[in-house]
């Protein structure tokens, strides 16, 4: 059987850096790369411009309280749906961005604390991930963690980041039934939930 989902063997010697250059810095930065690639039948691309913005590495984590059968998830105002004219308060995995010294799982552990209150046990790396590789430079290390929820819930975050936090526990079928009709529109959320819905025995 033909190994479709092999990687291509690429390394950086198959891009053509040509010049990277910041047009922007606020909380973020925004880059515009020009790069040739490698073609997969041979040869190189055509010269691309491309914008990238970025606001760091972040964790992600999903607890999970195996004796409640149910998941932790975090409401707050997003910007997002600013660009379409929407107000998007969100329902969301736990995440926060990684600083330097840190490791991913250390700040699955911190974020928990300060968004929910939340002791979470022994991190599980679901994986590496890039949530929109087309144009956002943000990698995300995204973990399912066990959990006691049965006293987790409130508001929470930090002043002085200007969080505003909603911590909610619900049961597990809820939280995949919230994907399917709309109260969960957070792309890598959806996907946590999922994945500790197939991967429960890692959990428990």
């Amino acid at each position: 059987m033909e190994k479709r989902l092999t990687p291509s063997p690429r390394t950086l010697d198959d891009v053509d850096l040509q010049s990277r250059e910041t047009i922007g810095q606020g909380w973020g930065k925004l880059e515009r790369f020009t790069f040739r690639h490698r073609r997969h039948e041979g040869g190189w691309s055509d010269v691309v411009t491309r914008d990238v913005y970025t606001i760091g590495e972040v964790t992600c984590v999903l607890p999970y309280d195996p004796a409640l059968d149910a998941v932790l998830l975090v409401e707050q105002f997003r910007p997002c749906g600013l660009v379409h004219g929407e107000a998007t308060w969100l329902f969301e995995a736990i995440a926060g961005i990684i600083d330097p010294g840190e490791t991913p799982a250390d700040v699955a552990i911190r974020e928990a604390q300060e968004e929910a209150n939340c002791l979470i046990q022994d991190p599980v790396l679901i994986g590496p991930f890039w949530s929109s590789p087309g144009g956002y430079g943000e990698r995300s290390y995204i973990f399912a963690a066990r959990a006691d929820l049965s006293s987790v819930g409130g508001i929470h975050g930090l002043d002085h980041e200007h969080e505003d936090i909603r911590a909610v526990v619900v049961p597990l079928a809820d939280a995949l039934a919230a994907i399917n009709d709309g109260r969960i529109r957070d792309a890598k959320t959806a996907l946590m939930i999922q994945w500790v819905a197939l991967n429960l025995d890692r959990l428990k």
